[in-house]
């Protein structure tokens, strides 16, 4: 019994897919260390003084933020909510005390890439020292961008934390 070549074809095409398919599978890790950290700090569901949470809600369109300015208190730990109503991939990147982007004291969104309908939040405990910090998104970091005004906590602080 003879078997043609045109039917052998298509099964080892299917055959060899199904190998790939198994070996992409099976190498190709969870992923989890191929993802930035959301934050640079712990998350927690409030201030880790027992406050609460304050909730801010931010847009990012394409390409800007709404709102793109914030003015905020000192030594609290605030949630952005934020959400994606645009077509670009966009997030939303917290610069650190030193108002430096990608060292050890920045934030991002978690996810850090934000699909067109999706949500993301980022967590970022307010320094009790005050100041002013940039914003932006780092698929479009020219013209999505924004600032915080945080205003110095009043009495006592924890330590006078600097940055996100």
């Amino acid at each position: 019994m003879t078997v043609s070549p045109k039917k052998v074809a298509p099964l080892l095409l299917l055959v060899s897919l199904t190998a790939l398919l198994v070996l992409s599978y099976a190498c190709g890790g969870d992923g989890d260390g191929d993802r930035e950290p959301a934050a640079t700090f712990p998350a927690r569901g409030g201030d880790g003084r027992g406050g609460k949470v304050e909730t801010y809600d931010i847009a990012m369109n394409d390409n800007f933020f709404a709102p793109s300015e914030f003015a905020l208190s000192g030594g609290v730990t605030v949630r952005f909510n934020i959400s994606h109503p645009a077509t670009a991939i966009h997030n939303l990147r917290v610069a650190g005390a030193d108002n430096v982007y990608n060292n050890q004291d920045y934030a991002v969104s978690d996810p850090t890439l934000v699909n067109a309908g999706e949500v993301a939040t980022l967590e970022w405990d307010t320094p009790a020292a005050g100041g002013t910090f940039d914003f932006r998104c780092d698929f479009h970091p020219q013209a999505m961008v924004g600032k915080i005004t945080v205003q110095q906590t009043e009495g006592p602080s924890d330590g006078g934390q600097e940055g996100p």
